[in-house]
């Protein structure tokens, strides 16, 4: 008609679906541990412990997703202002926009429960929902050490020594999705019945009760077991009293997730030839854990009052790090998961995998705090501290290691008396670079999501009123510091890097406490 619509208010939109999700999710932890010490009273002192651990994880999660169409009836209304959030809708909204009238989930659900046959359910939708978000994984690490702690040089020189052995057990359960289990076979050859067009005949052509047949609840079982060592070695030499040199080398592992193992498969139609869409999709159960060889060495000098300073480096290389990728599958693969090559070793397979390359980590650490005991009598009490860590990766190239922040800052002061005590912190995260972005038409090879630097100011305060009672506040981020989002490659230029701004505000809290 020509007539302007305010995209503001709720009347000018319609009801079109609803949503809602149940979920029952059961977690449990159970660790047994025991250790046997003896030390030994020489000339050099020693001392000797002995023990194990055992830690199980299990967790079994479902989800009863729920999909409505809203088609009104029954007294309802599909205008969205019907459900108009009349106290929400007065808050001015941000960046110069006027007041924009939202909609009220409570409202929507009492409306739901008086009127359930003004909704209508996706039963299709629900069924798959649950069988995807259907998991079950279970996890059993047994482990026994032995440690020794040594020291020379009238206890100046220290040395502690051990070797760790982990044996992990995982069984995970997930979806298990066949479009082929809804093709009719030919009962003595197994062969599939092809109608007029070439295509196998369905065994039913009810929407529903296709979803049933080809999306299996927990059809997907994988186990997988490997055992870790894990020597270590970390030394302390008190060069000075004050002045204390410490090293250490360790391995360390990082673990896959359990979606690895309580994933979905979804299997490709092997009537069909193999393509890029017609392929296996699965988690990779026989993925192994990335493992990690690290040196560190830390100069720490301690003031003579209350104050310290240190120094410290780091070398990490890690080996086996996760990556995304696409590759024909073997057969010792293929078996993880009951496949038979014959069938299934024609597609490829959408999976994660080992990175062949080794990833090396670097990076360096500078600490200090200190009580300033100098200044004049009316302002003892002042404390400072700041600590600045600089890190990089090399060898990265499948962006595995993206979030990590390469430049992370902290320093702040305090003020603290009998009664009262003040606290002013900074904390500065320097640009990280997130997720890879897939090229396309604009968008160059090697463009990344970044999340831009920021700065969070913070500060508190008490003050006892009373012996054992006090007022405090705690306000955090003072100078509501947004997150923004960018998107860059090696040649976008900086004005045109941001993405997405997001306002989180100040929060400012206040109370009183006591202890009695």
């Amino acid at each position: 008609t020509g007539q302007a619509i305010d995209p503001f208010i709720l009347s000018n939109f319609t009801l079109v679906n609803a949503t809602g999700t149940l979920l029952k999710a059961r977690s449990t932890q159970q660790t047994a541990l025991g250790n046997i010490r003896r030390d030994f009273f020489t000339r050099v002192p020693l001392t000797v412990k002995v023990g194990f651990d055992i830690r199980r994880s299990v967790l079994d999660t479902r989800t009863l997703p729920s999909t409505y169409t809203v088609v009104g009836g029954d007294g309802v209304s599909t205008n969205a202002a019907s459900i108009l959030d009349e106290s929400f809708s007065e808050r001015t909204a941000p960046f110069g926009f006027p007041q924009v009238q939202v909609m009220s989930n409570q409202e929507l659900y009492t409306l739901f429960a008086a009127h359930p046959s003004a909704f209508s359910l996706n039963a299709v939708q629900q069924h798959t929902g649950i069988v995807n978000n259907s998991k079950y994984a279970d996890e059993l690490i047994s482990a026994g050490y032995v440690r020794g702690d040594v020291q020379f040089f009238d206890r100046r020189l220290k040395l502690v020594m051990g070797l760790r052995g982990e044996q992990t057990n995982v069984e995970g359960q997930g979806a298990l999705i066949d479009a082929t289990r809804n093709f009719q076979r030919n009962p003595t050859t197994g062969a599939f019945i092809l109608g007029s067009d070439g295509r196998p005949l369905p065994i039913t052509t009810d929407a529903l009760e296709a979803a049933k047949l080809t999306n299996i609840d927990r059809g997907l079982r994988a186990e997988k077991e490997y055992l870790r060592w894990f020597p270590s070695l970390n030394a302390s030499f008190n060069v000075r009293e004050n002045f204390i040199v410490r090293a250490g080398y360790y391995h360390s592992v990082g673990r896959p997730d359990f979606s690895q193992y309580a994933g979905a498969l979804t299997l490709p139609d092997i009537s069909e030839p193999a393509s890029p869409t017609n392929v296996i999709r699965v988690s990779n159960a026989g993925i192994k854990a990335w493992s990690a060889r690290s040196v560190k060495v830390t100069l720490e000098y301690y003031f003579q009052r209350v104050g310290l300073i240190s120094v410290s480096a780091f070398q990490r290389n890690i080996e086996n790090a996760f990556e995304s990728a696409t590759f024909r599958p073997t057969s010792e693969f293929l078996s993880l998961y009951g496949l038979e090559p014959s069938i299934y070793g024609g597609f490829d397979v959408v999976t994660q995998r080992n990175n062949a390359s080794t990833v090396k980590m670097s990076g360096y650490n500078v600490n200090y705090k200190q009580a300033l005991t100098f200044l004049p009598e009316w302002a003892r009490g002042v404390q400072v501290f700041a600590n600045a860590t600089v890190q990089r990766v090399v060898g990265d190239d499948t962006a595995s290691f993206s979030g990590y922040v390469p430049r992370l800052a902290n320093w702040g002061v305090s003020f603290t008396r009998s009664r009262y005590n003040v606290r002013m912190n900074w904390n500065y995260n320097g640009r990280k670079r997130m997720g890879l972005v897939a090229p396309g038409r604009g968008i160059e090879t090697g463009t990344y999501t970044w999340t831009a630097e920021r700065m969070i100011v913070d500060l508190s305060a008490e003050y006892y009123f009373m012996k054992h009672t006090a007022f405090w506040m705690n306000l955090t981020n003072l100078t509501d510091s947004p997150i923004d989002l960018e998107i860059a490659g090696p040649t976008t230029p900086e004005y045109a890097w941001f993405r997405q701004r997001t306002n989180f505000g100040a929060m400012w809290l206040f109370g009183v406490k006591t202890s009695f």
